[in-house]
Order: C-alpha cells, then sequence, then structure tokens
C-alpha cells in the first residue's frame, strides 16, 4: 500500500496538532523561570531534539506524500532561503556543525510544517485551530500574568543564581516586574498577542461568562505589559494598534459618500489618534498602578499629627534606562558589531549559529565576541548569518507577501474573511515589529515563531478562501 494512502489529510492535520502542542509545552518550560531553573541543560536538550524530530518527521511525511507545503504561497524563496542557510553552513563548517544541523530542521518546520496551510480544509476547521492554540496560550498567559501581578502587588522580588558567575530576576525588581517570566520582553510581547487573541475570542464566541473571563484576560495582560518596562513591546502594541484602527476604519467608510482621499486621511488620522491614545492610556495606567502595592500592604503611613495619613507610590520607570546614557541597553554596540561581522562574510554571511564563535574566532575585540550576545535584531542576525544572497531571498518573500495582504485589505473590505486576515495579520506585524529588538521568526525557539508562522499561513489561507 502507497504511503500517501495511509497518510491522509486527517492525519497529517492530526499530526500538526499534536506537534503544536508538545511544541508550545517544550517552550514553556524555558519561558517560565521556577521550571527552566529545575531543568538541566541536558534535560532541555533532550527536550526539543524530541520536538524537532517529530516535527521533522511530519515534514518528511509531507514531502513524500501530499506536499501540501508545495501549494503555499510564495513558498519558493523560503526554500531558496533554506539552501542559503545549508550553503552558509557548509561554508562555516569549521566553526561548527551541529548547531547549524538543529537550525536548518527548525527552519524545516517553520517554512514546511507551520506556514502552510491545507487549501482542502474548511475554514471552520482553521477557525477551531484558531481558537485551540489562543485558548491554550489564553490561559497560561492569564495565570502566569495572575501570578507576576500578584508579585507586584506584595513587592516580592529577587535575584536567582543560576550559574555561578550569572543569575536572573523574579518578581517585581529593579522598577521592572519580571514575575515568574525569564525574559519579561518576550513575556510582554506574547502578552499583546494574547490580547488580540482575546478579542478575537470575544467576537466569535457568544457565552456571556467567557466573554467576561476575556475581558479580565486582557486587562491583566495590559497591566504586565505596563509593569514590566519592555518597550518593545509598547512599540509593537503602538503599530499594530494603528494598522488596526486604520483597516477597520476603512471598511466602515466603504459604502459612505466620500472621496478615496478623504476616506484615507480619515482612516490615517484615525490610526494616529489610537496609537496616541494607547500611549496616554498605558501612561495614565502606569501611575495608577504605582499606589496600588503600598494601597494593598501599608495603605497609609503617619509621618506627623497634622499629616497623619500619606499615600506612597512605587517607582515603575525602569532602573537600566533612567540611569543609564545608553538608552538602546547596549543593542546600538551589538548592531555595530554585527556589521563588522557582516562586512567580512557579505555573500553567505557566518551561517546562523555560528556568528558568535565566528566573532571570536576573526574578531576576538568585538563586542559580541567580547560580552557573547545575540544579535537582538532578525533582519540584522539574517543579514549578518546569511549574508546578502539568504537576506535577498527572505526579502522577496515577505514583500511579496506584504504586497498581497496590503492589495486583499484594501481592495477587499466586503469579504466575509476580511476580519479574519486582519486579525491575523496583526500578530503578523506585532511579531515581526519586535523582531527590530529581539531575537525573533528564525533561528530560535519561541511563543513568537510559533504564532508568526501559523498567522503568516492563516492570513494567506483566510484571503484565498472562498
Amino acid at each position: 500500500m502507497k504511503l500517501d494512502k495511509l497518510f491522509h489529510r486527517n492525519a497529517y492535520n492530526l499530526l500538526r496538532k499534536i506537534y503544536i502542542t508538545i511544541f508550545i509545552i517544550a517552550v514553556l518550560t524555558r519561558v517560565f523561570l521556577p521550571v527552566a531553573m529545575k531543568e538541566t541543560q541536558f534535560v532541555n536538550s533532550l527536550i526539543f531534539s524530541i520536538v524537532a524530530v517529530f516535527g521533522g518527521s511530519i515534514v518528511c511525511l509531507d514531502i513524500f506524500t501530499k506536499r501540501i507545503f508545495l501549494k503555499q504561497k510564495n513558498i519558493i524563496w523560503l526554500i531558496l532561503f533554506w539552501f542559503a542557510c545549508l550553503i552558509s553552513s557548509i561554508i562555516n563548517i569549521r566553526y561548527g556543525f551541529v548547531g547549524n544541523v538543529r537550525n536548518l530542521v527548525w527552519l524545516c518546520i517553520s517554512f514546511f510544517l507551520l506556514y502552510p496551510i491545507d487549501q482542502e480544509r474548511s475554514s471552520s476547521e482553521i477557525k477551531k485551530e484558531i481558537k485551540y492554540v489562543s485558548n491554550f496560550l489564553i490561559v497560561v498567559w492569564f495565570i502566569a500574568c495572575c501570578i507576576s501581578f500578584f508579585m507586584f502587588l506584595m513587592q516580592i522580588g529577587f535575584y536567582v543564581d543560576i550559574f555561578p558567575d550569572s543569575f536572573a530576576r523574579m518578581g517585581f525588581i529593579e522598577c521592572r516586574l519580571f514575575g515568574v517570566f525569564e525574559d519579561p520582553n518576550y513575556a510582554a510581547v506574547v502578552a499583546f498577542i494574547v490580547i488580540i487573541f482575546s478579542l478575537f475570542n470575544i467576537k466569535t464566541n457568544s457565552k456571556i461568562f467567557l466573554k467576561i473571563f476575556y475581558a479580565i484576560n486582557i486587562l491583566i495582560n495590559f497591566f504586565y505589559i505596563i509593569l514590566s518596562g519592555s518597550r518593545t513591546a509598547e512599540v509593537s502594541a503602538f503599530i499594530a494598534t494603528a494598522f488596526v484602527a486604520y483597516f477597520i476604519l476603512l471598511k466602515k467608510l466603504e459604502f459612505k459618500n466620500l472621496n478615496y482621499l478623504l476616506k484615507q486621511f480619515i482612516s490615517i488620522f484615525a490610526a494616529l489618534f489610537c496609537s496616541v491614545a494607547l500611549i496616554f492610556s498605558m501612561n495614565l495606567t502606569r501611575k495608577f498602578l504605582s499606589y496600588l502595592p503600598d494601597f494593598i500592604n501599608s495603605p497609609f503611613e503617619t509621618t506627623s499629627i497634622s499629616e497623619p495619613r500619606v499615600k506612597k507610590h512605587i517607582e515603575t520607570n525602569r532602573e537600566d534606562v533612567n540611569n543609564s546614557a545608553d538608552i538602546s541597553n547596549c543593542r546600538f554596540k551589538i548592531w555595530l558589531s554585527a556589521l563588522e561581522l557582516f562586512k567580512s562574510r557579505p555573500i553567505f554571511g557566518t551561517s546562523p549559529r555560528n556568528m558568535r564563535a565566528y566573532a571570536k574566532a576573526e574578531f576576538p575585540s568585538g563586542f559580541i565576541a567580547q560580552r557573547s550576545y545575540a544579535v537582538h535584531n532578525a533582519y540584522l542576525d539574517v543579514l549578518t548569518s546569511t549574508g546578502i544572497i539568504g537576506a535577498f531571498m527572505l526579502i522577496v518573500f515577505f514583500v511579496k507577501y506584504l504586497i498581497y495582504i496590503f492589495g486583499f485589505l484594501l481592495l477587499n473590505t466586503q469579504n466575509k474573511n476580511y476580519y479574519m486576515v486582519l486579525f491575523s495579520f496583526l500578530i503578523v506585524v506585532t511579531v515581526a515589529v519586535s523582531a527590530f529588538f529581539l531575537s525573533e521568526i528564525l533561528f530560535v525557539n519561541t511563543i513568537g515563531v510559533l504564532v508568526f508562522w501559523l498567522s503568516l499561513g492563516y492570513s494567506c489561507y483566510f484571503s484565498e478562501k472562498d
């Protein structure tokens, strides 16, 4: 019996769902610091190796059966980018080999398993998948953000030794809410994605008690974004808010008796207004939250007979930003160091997993070699790791995607899948903007990578469906 008869589409979609579940669980072991501290490096590597082998096996089965990934829009450019990574890995093999092999497997999973959506699946099936993924993240992040917010209210914060020469932060410390998360920047970006998911579920759910839960979840995640002090999450939120306001108003004005330029002007103005309103609401909420810990713990402090009750507030502006002349938190130095590496290998780069090894061998006095930092910019990371060849392939892919999606959103405002495309595109925008300041989208295993490639696929699926 042929393999493609054994491995039918329902089996593929079931395995894909199982993989998504396992991937999220595996990533969460790294995200939550109390869990990550109890997990040895060997166990962590073993878990992700199993996840990679499982995901890679599904991709191989698809290659030898239905080849669903080949039908996905603009997939050829991702295939070419994958080969650019392969060539770069071979050229730089003396700096490392195993890491690049793993990286190629993870790229296969993102490109050929998460991004492709089977067009033969019904819209209702895809919406169920989105609800499954979204509710999974919503519940986990709601619990984690509630615990973190409690740590802020109780003013719990401390340092944790990870290695003899390394430490991490938990709770509210250095005027910033780390909470139970290992990295508040990643956590805050996911918190905003969870807010988008919650809005989607409010719109598509008819049960009032679930709507109330999603509304509370939005508030808790909003509080975490503010208290985390993540400027990356805030910038992502501002830009995503501008996009959603622009396109929703453009849709609402479709049948209004207004000329095209006036509609554009109103939509752009509304987008800017909503972003500015979000900035003001964040600043006001930050000020309000700063009084809550003292109000709950010790609401009044006696200072004198004439002034017996004085309310205090907690400082919520980050120490490392206020007390530093470097507004970028070393990012400018990292980026300049990465550009130095790119200039030395401009065609195929240093290879994705060998950048730091290459820096230490060839530029030992450089900032990346000295500090062993990641680039903290996904796009500059691609340019440095894969050179002009790899960057060109990826740029073409994203440009073609943006032209297609913008064309749909501008010209198909009455399409019944309009809001599904816009919702998916907002998540893509959120992660894409955060990737200017974080290592996201490629060469890493994060929640952001998962939802980015899934949402990229969802937006293409709904724009082509019906």
